[in-house]
């Protein structure tokens, strides 16, 4: 089975690709620089590729099975108030080229890395972190998510949206958990905890056509696995 990895260089992309790998995923993972490209590790076929240009799109999707998108707008530091260095509507235009390549190759399946506030989980978020996400930049990526989850919705596809809490690097050996009643906004989620969520609902179906919001896991969850028989 193979898997298309988009923004698999980023700090959850990269473990997508190697927890996909480890699950027995052959992984095309798509990077922007040499650079990228050098230091991944677990991926069967890294290509340079730009996620918003249909040509660089449709190389890399003929024979897949499952598309990751793992994109995110950049800013300069990881400071909330940093200035972009990237376009402000760089998934949404990626998920539009993206979604049209899988539509032409018959690829079905696709998970996309979203955030709580996303689409119709920004009214949850209390006034008062609405007020900060507003005045900040990241302001930018919720609108941007917004975007490429109604792209998903009118695709046709058999898409999820995983929209976590705040992320954190703490390494984990638990997959993200869905939202329950009484969890909390605050709940930080690493992106290993995203990334093992992310290669589980791969083979989900009870998923499909569904924005889930995520917290830390648990102790007492045991990983999904998945077969690719």
């Amino acid at each position: 089975m193979r898997l298309v990895v988009f923004g698999a260089s980023g700090a959850t992309g990269r473990h997508v690709v190697s927890l996909a790998a480890k699950d027995g995923w052959s992984v095309r993972a798509v990077v922007r620089s040499e650079a990228q490209r050098s230091t991944l590790t677990g991926a069967d076929e890294p290509i340079l590729g730009d996620p918003t240009e249909p040509a660089d799109v449709a190389r890399v999707m003929g024979g897949a099975d499952a598309v990751a998108v793992c994109l995110g707008i950049s800013r300069r530091t990881r400071s909330p108030f940093a200035p972009l260095v990237s376009p402000a509507d760089l998934t949404s235009r990626s998920v539009a080229t993206i979604v049209q390549a899988m539509q032409r190759e018959g690829v079905r399946r696709i998970v996309y890395v979203s955030a709580f506030g996303a689409g119709d989980s920004w009214p949850r978020i209390p006034w008062w972190g609405r007020a900060f996400l507003r005045l900040s930049q990241v302001r930018h990526s919720m609108l941007d998510h917004t975007r490429s989850e109604r792209l998903l919705a009118g695709s046709g596809l058999e898409w999820t949206a995983l929209r976590p809490m705040l992320l954190d690097d703490a390494p984990s050996a638990l997959p993200a958990q869905e939202m329950r009643p009484g969890d909390s906004l605050l709940s930080k989620v690493s992106r290993e905890s995203l990334a093992r969520r992310v290669v589980a609902v791969l083979g989900e179906p009870l998923t499909h056509g569904r924005a889930v919001a995520l917290v830390a896991g648990k102790a007492h969850m045991s990983a999904t696995t998945t077969s690719h028989a």
